[in-house]
């Protein structure tokens, strides 16, 4: 799963997933984020900080900018063990995906993921995919739900494609900015297990895993306006 996969294989240092749904996801927003909205999320490692992810959304008219920045770090006192960057700016018009710069740094240079609308699909340059995936694909920012509608993911790392399953466990009760909502779980398995967690509007407000033995969580600060 990208993201999450490269956290795995780097907590020998850890782990974050990234994905994008195929042509079965359904078409159009479930929630339709408003300018200046964000998801922030702290990312914990057995209890004790690991980094951040935000979401971070800008609108005008029928325009919809997202953009996601995520850090994650491991120290042994000064000691820096394990530091990941990911930056990511999707573009859409209405529900259709214009395009995708993303950009990714473990330890040494960035790898960059370019992704264009053309006439046949969405045309793709990463470390390793170069080529047109279909025109459907939703970006691995994780905000929407339609992910989870998916039998594939496009790496935002990669730009590649790879098979998940995703399995509906039902509504749960969690806890966002100390208040308890009811929230849709679902299992997505490729080359982890990770669970996300939606809201009855769609919005994403949980996601955790387990990388190299450690249990990592991701946890929201407050939801967005409704």
């Amino acid at each position: 799963m990208s993201i999450l996969t490269r956290m795995t294989t780097g907590l020998a240092s850890a782990a974050a997933l990234a994905t994008i749904s195929t042509a079965s996801a359904e078409t159009g927003f479930q929630w339709t984020p408003a300018a200046g909205d964000q998801l922030v999320f702290d990312v914990l490692r057995d209890g004790k900080s690991f980094g951040s992810h935000v979401v971070t959304f800008e609108r005008a008219g029928d325009r919809l900018e997202v953009e996601t920045d995520i850090e994650l770090e491991v120290k042994f006192g000064p000691l820096r063990v394990f530091h990941y960057v990911h930056e990511a700016d999707e573009v859409w018009s209405g529900q259709e995906l214009q395009s995708v710069d993303a950009r990714t740094k473990e330890g040494g240079d960035w790898a960059d993921v370019t992704v264009r609308r053309v006439s046949d699909g969405l045309r793709t340059a990463g470390p390793a995919f170069n080529g047109v995936h279909p025109d459907s694909l939703v970006p691995s920012s994780h905000w929407n739900i339609n992910q989870m509608s998916g039998d594939a993911m496009l790496s935002t790392e990669t730009g590649e494609r790879l098979p998940i399953e995703v399995e509906n466990l039902g509504v749960e009760t969690i806890s966002v900015g100390g208040k308890s909502i009811e929230a849709t779980h679902y299992r997505v398995t490729s080359d982890l297990v990770a669970s996300f967690w939606y809201d009855d509007q769609g919005r994403w407000v949980k996601c955790a895993f387990e990388a190299r033995g450690s249990q990592v969580e991701y946890v929201l600060r407050e939801l967005p306006a409704a």
